[in-house]
């Protein structure tokens, strides 16, 4: 049996233990960046019904404008998860930064939209040469802006693009700071709607099928295997209540992207909500690494990284083991 100062020292060992993992946030539910988009609807279901709850974990959900953003937030250490499109995970694996994708649970052919102001493309799409084009630096809109440039024969060097936020796109088209953007919904239907008759979407066949993932912080997704296991049965449940119930789910993305009934109508057709990992998603994430050592965006002398190395399927493979192609470990 131990003494009374025995026993004492044993509690103060226990308590420094637990504060030190409560100081590196491990005894806490995890903090989400998650993206104010429609492509995190299965986020906005899982709160709003009570998901997370039912699986036993109450995430902090942060809101953030863009994947971009949301990533920011991950690898600067001020959340443990984050959702993004598979772009700024890639840039993030080229710099080296601890964090895995754990699954897919979006994907959507037709969310990126390249909006105009009229008299910028009066002579067609080649009218875009030398003209100023809005971009959110490093996420999907940049990739998209580049594709759709080269579909349409026009070097991407021989325009001027603006880096800006997403949310400061629309207004810089309807004021004429810019001619053209490279945008996500909603602010693709923003932008339409501020511009008015003077602007227009440039229709082109669906060049890039995006992704929206969830990524965990390795310190995170090791010390909490259960809670962060927990976050993707709940996302999975959102997902089923999704399929089963898609007006109640029409409500929920309007109300939580802050968009009107017909914007969500005429998109939600583009919308694939499954959780999954997919080998198609480890060929795109290659293939946008080529693009970005190619157009300078990461440094030339950086080896391309293992990209399977930052995926890691055994979370997902614990709830829906059919859902992980065989490629991933």
């Amino acid at each position: 049996m131990f003494s009374r100062l025995r026993l004492a020292r044993f509690s103060s060992v226990l308590f420094c233990a637990f504060m030190g993992l409560s100081s590196l946030g491990w005894a806490n539910e995890p903090r989400i960046a998650v993206s104010k988009s429609p492509l995190s609807l299965p986020f906005f279901v899982a709160k709003e019904k009570n998901l997370f709850a039912k699986h036993k974990v109450e995430p902090v959900l942060i809101e953030c404008l863009g994947g971009n953003r949301c990533v920011k937030e991950l690898t600067e250490g001020r959340v443990d998860m984050a959702t993004s499109s598979e772009l700024p995970f890639m840039f993030a694996v080229f710099q080296g930064k601890p964090i895995s994708l754990v699954a897919t649970f979006n994907t959507n052919k037709d969310d990126m939209k390249f909006v105009v102001r009229k008299a910028a493309v009066k002579i067609g799409t080649k009218g875009l040469v030398g003209k100023r084009i809005g971009y959110v630096e490093k996420a999907s809109s940049h990739y998209y802006m580049d594709l759709f440039l080269l579909y349409n024969g026009i070097d991407p060097k021989t325009i001027v693009p603006v880096a800006m936020g997403a949310d400061a796109l629309a207004g810089a088209l309807s004021k004429g700071e810019v001619d053209a953007i490279s945008v996500w919904e909603p602010w693709g239907q923003i932008a339409l709607n501020q511009g008015g008759a003077d602007v227009a979407v440039l229709d082109s066949p669906k060049l890039y099928s995006q992704t929206f993932n969830l990524l965990i912080s390795n310190e995170y997704r090791l010390a909490q295997i259960r809670k962060s296991t927990a976050v993707l049965s709940a996302l999975e449940d959102a997902i089923q209540f999704i399929k089963k119930n898609p007006d109640e789910a029409k409500s929920i993305m309007g109300r939580n992207v802050g968009i009107d009934a017909d914007t969500v109508k005429a998109a939600w057709p583009t919308y694939q909500f499954e959780l999954t990992l997919q080998q198609s998603l480890l060929s795109t994430v290659q293939g946008q690494a080529r693009w970005a050592r190619r157009e300078g965006h990461v440094g030339a002398a950086l080896p391309e990284p293992e990209f399977l190395n930052f995926v890691d399927s055994g979370l997902l493979r614990k709830i829906k083991p059919n859902a992980v192609d065989f490629v991933y470990p």
